[in-house]
């Protein structure tokens, strides 16, 4: 109940499951200890798809904030991973158009937008076979290019969210970006862009939200796990969804707020960082850490 490993990047639910398995048969016991479990042996539903969905949310209490909407949006989205579906399915819900994603071997452009059933479950057949390849998207939908060894970030898109890997994003992408008058950078991945290009980015009047504050879903879906572990409960997805997007909502405006009361008006880079920062060190205090 202190460490609780999750999954990430190479780690999904096989690994889990073994993990989990292994704790079961070393301690005798069935605790929240590992979350990202199967749903059969107290995993949390949406879970998969929590992290992209609460970037989007984290998007929308943004443009609420600006006085703006996903509706009509077109978003530029890297990577296929399960951050990326996440991101998709529920920007399509909400009414906005994403145009790519992205692999290794370079990225695919689909103007009618990854908006079908049929698009969005064929990134998990991708995944499933290990072929690593975005060229697979565009064998498959002739509305796709695919740009062999390049980079989704010159597409022209009113939202960027970058849900692949570190450091995705250098001067030369940020360069692109400026250029084409994108509005919101939205990280998605965990730290995906470098302080070089983020400096660029904010200096050039974007609205950039930071990884630590946007891709919190994950996380907090986690401990809903938890909570569902604990309560021998599982809940709907419904149920976690609303959760999840009330815990987003928070996040920002903690985040905006802080910066707003430092006065560092709409940063929201800092904002983030301050409430972080705070909410530890009251909690240290509190506890006579310090």
């Amino acid at each position: 109940n202190l460490d609780v490993p999750a999954g990430d990047i190479g780690v999904g639910g096989r690994e889990i499951g073994y993990l989990f398995g292994q704790y079961k048969r070393l301690q005798n016991e069935f605790t929240g200890v590992l979350t990202g479990k199967g749903i059969p042996y107290g995993g949390s539903l949406i879970r998969p798809e929590a992290t992209g969905y609460g970037a989007v949310y984290y998007v929308q209490n943004m443009l609420d904030y600006f006085k703006d909407q996903i509706k009509g949006k077109t978003f530029a989205v890297s990577g296929f991973g399960n951050v990326a579906w996440g991101t998709i399915k529920k920007v399509n819900e909400l009414g906005g158009k994403v145009v790519t994603i992205s692999g290794p071997d370079g990225y695919i452009y689909d103007p009618d937008g990854i908006s079908t059933d049929e698009k969005v479950d064929f990134l998990l057949e991708m995944r499933a076979s290990c072929r690593n390849r975005a060229e697979d998207y565009a064998d498959k939908f002739p509305s796709a290019k695919f740009f062999k060894g390049e980079k989704p970030w010159g597409v022209k898109a009113d939202i960027l969210m970058p849900c692949a890997t570190q450091n995705e994003v250098g001067v030369e992408e940020a360069k692109k970006i400026i250029a084409n008058g994108v509005k919101y950078y939205v990280e998605v991945a965990n730290m995906p862009t470098t302080n070089e290009a983020i400096a660029m980015l904010k200096e050039a009047g974007i609205v950039v939200a930071p990884s630590k504050a946007v891709n919190a879903g994950g996380v907090a879906v986690s401990g809903l796990e938890m909570s569902q572990n604990s309560e021998r409960l599982s809940w709907t997805a419904e149920e976690v969804d609303a959760k999840l997007k009330g815990i987003m909502a928070n996040i920002f405006k903690a985040s905006i707020n802080a910066a707003n009361e430092y006065g560092l008006g709409d940063d929201l880079v800092a904002g983030a960082n301050i409430a972080g920062f705070l909410k530890v060190a009251e909690a240290m205090k509190a506890q006579g850490c310090v």
